[in-house]
């Protein structure tokens, strides 16, 4: 395409009219006069009108399409395509929808800002809310909001600076914000309700800071250390999308912690006991911080652990069941809700039209035998078309050898050495777009869709051709692209794991002293992860509740998301788990009793994780707002895990597997406890 001239920056304009009709002189004409605007454009463009393609008139024709393709190597901002659109002009008794790929981008970011704005006046008052009966204390809710926000506008500005190094996707935004918005608010939630603990056993405010720094801030900075190792794993991909999303959330880590373990202890230090002022009490509070309801969950647990295991293990896997059906694939144009324009532009085409059209699998066919018009590279390519025609899977072939049915090789070659090739228009136009001196280019449209077995194996069966003798050939368009994206993921993802897993071990391992609680929380973390797949698959793949939820089902499950969702949870899910187990670990090495560090670590930490988690949720949940599926699918699935994670595994599944394994939880060979840090 930049050899020709072209990129990507293709704008499609369908024309309807249910008195016109498209073949008519009328309808052409007006389709000329909606362009004529464009005549003094700066940017260099070629426009292909209907009346020269029959193709791009519909079967009833009243409908028909322009393509206007411009010669600009940099993508149109949105700010060129409303000029252009507004170049065009709407012909009397007809309509106009834009497509394409610039319009799709743009309808997307602005898309995209909409849903975050939505996502937030949902979230902030209900986390303000639920602060606010957590702590029982209007100060003690509003500074994680602050601090909230603070972290909001530096992850903002970190993505910026970035912006000017990498091209970041649009998603970056959202995902980033969200997970520096989670984290924020649990780092504030574990600090702020330790120092208050500590501030009812009657510390001083420096000695409650001290120990709030040396227990919850140790927490805090171990559990970023295993978030940030997980989602560095996004840097290992080569695509955009993830290594974006990479990009973001490693900023929005970065940034939470330095905020919990620097801004946090000192602004507690200037608040010291006014953090309780403005006291809101719906319950009368404790002066132990302990929790009854929990430590006779706890207890029970503990008493019959084997029971909680099995049954807390049953959910998990029948919640992850449906994951066993999955269909992993890459977004199309469902991805946006049915009003945007873009998609508004795409359904009216599939209608009219054969979809497949817009997504051709794009043959590069390169000679070094002199020209590619010479009278043997044409019968070359007659032959290799010829071949191309007897695959089953093929709908259609656009080529500079197939234009005219009607005409023999012999004559394609006379026609492509003649100057008569320059008296029709529609040959000079095609020769234009697709054909250089020693290339050119033949679209081979499918019967079939991007994600489907059909369309792969013939991506398979067009590499392993052969154009003929002293031709070369190179396969690319979106389905292409597409299917090297899966294979490229499923190369680099075993390596991801491998990292993730092996660092947040070793994190975990020098943390808790243990040899055996680290391969549990990763167990622990799977299981969550493989609920959340279930949970993404049974509603997005199988299209349960999509009506409520207000999205068209894509039938797959986007690749990318999986990625995410995978490196993202790991990391946050450990959030949980470190907190409860680092108060468990706590008690053991005061008491050196297994059941009893159970039991403090439950009762004193999980009204804290619950609470934590339930504005995680919220904050995810108000994600679902969103239009754009991929951001709906990113809350829902890390909302769900974190359900599945606060309710069941931390409070269930977790004490029991404790207790069943007992004195070997602490475990840890003299000699490497030397040579741990």
């Amino acid at each position: 395409n930049q050899k020709l001239g072209y990129t990507n920056n293709q704008l499609l304009i369908i024309y309807q009219s249910r008195q016109l009709n498209a073949e008519s002189s009328s309808f052409n004409d007006k389709i000329n006069q909606s362009l004529r605007g464009l005549k003094n454009y700066p940017i260099k463009h070629d426009i292909l009108l209907p009346g020269s393609n029959k193709k791009q008139i519909s079967k009833d024709k009243h409908t028909a399409y322009a393509v206007i393709i411009f010669k600009n190597k940099e993508p149109l901002s949105s700010k060129q395509l409303n000029e252009i659109k507004s170049l065009i002009k709407t012909p009397k008794k007809m309509t106009l929808k834009f497509g394409g790929e610039p319009v799709f981008i743009d309808g997307l970011n602005v898309q995209t800002q909409k849903d975050l704005s939505r996502a937030d006046i949902v979230a902030a008052p209900v986390s303000i809310i639920t602060l606010i009966l957590i702590f029982g204390s209007v100060i003690a809710a509003v500074v994680p909001i602050i601090l909230g926000a603070s972290c909001a506008m530096l992850i903002l500005v970190g993505l910026y600076l970035f912006a000017h190094a990498f091209t970041l996707s649009i998603f970056t935004l959202n995902i980033a914000l969200l997970l520096g918005l989670c984290l924020n608010l649990d780092y504030a939630l574990f600090m702020i309700s330790r120092f208050r603990e500590e501030l009812k056993q009657d510390k001083s405010v420096p000695d409650a800071i001290a120990i709030t720094l040396a227990t919850a801030g140790k927490s805090v900075f171990f559990s970023g250390l295993a978030v940030f190792a997980s989602l560095s794993a996004l840097l290992f991909f080569p695509v955009n999308i993830l290594f974006s999303v990479g990009v973001g959330g490693l900023t929005a880590v970065f940034i939470s912690v330095l905020i919990a373990i620097i801004i946090l202890p000192a602004v507690l230090s200037v608040l010291g006991t006014r953090i309780n002022q403005l006291p809101v009490r719906l319950f009368k509070p404790r002066k132990d911080c302990t929790s009854p309801t929990w430590h006779w969950i706890a207890f029970h647990v503990i008493k019959r652990p084997m029971l909680f295991f099995i049954t807390a293990l049953i959910i998990l896997l029948l919640l992850g069941s449906p994951f066993l059906n999955a269909h992993i694939g890459v977004s199309d144009e469902h991805i946006l809700p049915e009003h945007s324009a873009s998609r508004v532009f795409f359904d009216t085409y599939e209608k009219e039209f054969n979809k497949h059209d817009l997504t051709p699998i794009r043959l590069v066919v390169s000679t070094n035998d002199g020209s590619i018009l010479s009278s043997r590279n044409i019968a070359r390519l007659y032959d290799f078309a010829k071949q191309l025609k007897t695959n089953s899977a093929i709908s259609s072939i656009n080529s500079i050898v197939t234009l005219k049915p009607a005409l023999s090789k012999a004559q394609y070659q006379m026609l492509y050495n003649s100057s008569k090739r320059y008296d029709d228009p529609s040959i000079k136009t095609l020769l234009k777009t697709t054909t250089s001196k020693q290339f050119t280019v033949i679209d081979v449209i499918s019967k079939y869709g991007a994600n489907s077995s059909e369309n792969i194996e013939l991506i398979k069966q067009l590499r392993s051709m052969q154009p003929g003798k002293g031709l070369t050939l190179q396969v690319t368009g979106l389905y292409v692209t597409n299917q090297d994206v899966l294979e490229s993921i499923a190369q680099v993802f075993p390596y991801a794991i491998t990292w993730i897993i092996g660092l947040t071990y070793l994190i975990l391992l020098i943390l808790l002293r243990s040899i055996f609680l680290p391969v549990k929380a990763i167990l622990m973390n799977i299981l969550s992860l493989c609920a959340s797949y279930g949970v993404l698959v049974f509603i997005f793949q199988e299209g349960h509740f999509h009506q409520l939820l207000h999205f068209s089902p894509q039938h797959i499950v986007d690749v990318s998301l999986m990625v995410i969702i995978f490196c993202a949870l790991f990391g946050l899910s450990m959030d949980y788990e470190v907190f409860l187990l680092t108060r468990i670990q706590e008690s053991y090495l005061r008491y050196k009793d297994n059941n009893r560090s159970i039991i403090y670590g439950i009762e004193h930490s999980s009204r804290i994780i619950t609470s934590a988690a339930l504005i995680v949720i919220v904050i995810c949940a108000s994600f679902m707002v969103a239009d754009v599926l991929m951001v709906k699918e990113f809350g829902l699935g890390i909302a769900a895990a974190i359900t599945v994670d606060a309710f069941l595994v931390r409070s269930l599944l977790v004490p029991a597997t404790m207790a069943l394994i007992n004195q070997w939880n602490w475990y840890l060979p003299k000699w490497l406890d030397k040579i741990l840090p």
